[in-house]
């Protein structure tokens, strides 16, 4: 697929099946005269939240929306120009893990001043779950105090950091994996007929985390064979973590996730070759490694978390990663020898 052809995130957003019944509760609404004040959209990365917070944006900013924003009145033409007087994004600042509370005061002045164009005002928020206690005590106020023609939109992965007074005045829109059959459809749709099986696996079934990964297809068969390698004693850590942290971070973490998921599963008994299992080692060793593997698989979910909420430094999380991978194996293979 060419980069002249690509679709857009809000693009995606505007067709993707899986989002459909989130669009057209917007539509409704909008129609209705009845959109909340806050939505809160919420799930695993790689189905398309941002673009569908950019979706509604535009969409509750639009003269004259249909089933979509119908991209000619000035409202649309102001945000295809990224310049619409009544939008405002807000996230994390460059080098910094958190919003700014400044950030969401100037948010906040914004939304009480009356729409440029006499319509309505929107904020888009995210990652709302990198908000501070600062931040999310001033957003409160607004949530308790909300403008009449305002509409804000969070976004967050893991909303459960929110606090439960900001989570319950917003009208939650609950993103889910695709079934299978649509996932793959969709994906053939937009990468080709290729066998989706294991970026499907690797992104917990988030059909746009599935099409990054098939895009590097490289990057699934070198994670395959690092935790080998790190065992080994053959992998310079530093190096491959910088080297992680520049491509496809969230992909890498989710191949490591799964490379351990399928030795747990197999328990060393019958592994298959991706795994490089030992099958003759004592139940003894195989009991130990097992636990081991459990601390190890909290130990990348933890960094896959930190890499969705915060600003942390990934390369250091991917140090951390295969130091833990490494001291594993090598454990392993001690253990083995003495049996």
């Amino acid at each position: 697929m060419s980069e002249s052809t690509e679709p857009t995130p809000i693009a995606i957003a505007a067709t993707a099946p899986w989002l459909a019944a989130a669009r057209e509760a917007i539509i409704g609404a909008v129609q209705d005269d009845r959109l909340p004040q806050a939505l809160l959209l919420q799930g695993i990365p790689g189905l398309g939240k941002s673009g569908l917070a950019e979706w509604i944006a535009r969409y509750a900013l639009c003269d004259d929306p249909g089933v979509d924003a119908c991209g000619q009145c000035p409202a649309c033409q102001f945000y295809q120009a990224d310049n619409h007087p009544d939008l405002l994004r807000v996230g994390v600042e460059e080098g910094k893990k958190q919003i700014a509370i400044d950030s969401i005061r100037e948010m906040i002045g914004a939304l009480a001043l009356s729409s440029y164009r006499g319509r309505r005002k929107v904020a888009v928020v995210q990652p709302a779950d990198a908000l501070n206690v600062n931040g999310a005590n001033a957003l409160l106020k607004t949530l308790e105090e909300p403008s009449g023609s305002a509409l804000l939109i969070l976004v967050a992965v893991r909303p459960e950091r929110l606090p439960a007074t900001i989570a319950s005045r917003c009208q939650r829109v609950k993103l889910k994996a695709p079934a299978d059959d649509v996932a793959r459809t969709w994906l053939m749709q937009q990468g080709g007929d290729q066998d989706w099986t294991l970026p499907l696996t690797l992104s917990a079934g988030a059909p746009l985390a599935a099409l990054a990964l098939s895009a590097a297809p490289e990057v699934a068969a070198e994670m395959a064979d690092v935790p080998q390698m790190l065992g080994r004693g053959e992998v310079d850590i530093p190096a491959l973590a910088e080297r992680c942290q520049k491509h496809l971070p969230a992909e890498r973490l989710r191949c490591l996730e799964h490379w351990i998921s399928e030795r747990i599963r197999y328990g060393l008994t019958s592994p298959p070759p991706s795994t490089g299992g030992q099958p003759g080692v004592s139940a003894e060793v195989r009991r130990r490694h097992i636990q081991g593997l459990y601390q190890l698989l909290d130990e990348v979910r933890r960094a896959r978390m930190l890499l969705l909420t915060s600003n942390a430094a990934v390369a250091l999380l991917f140090e951390q990663v295969f130091v833990a991978i490494a001291r594993e194996m090598d454990a392993l293979r001690v253990a083995s020898r003495r049996t």
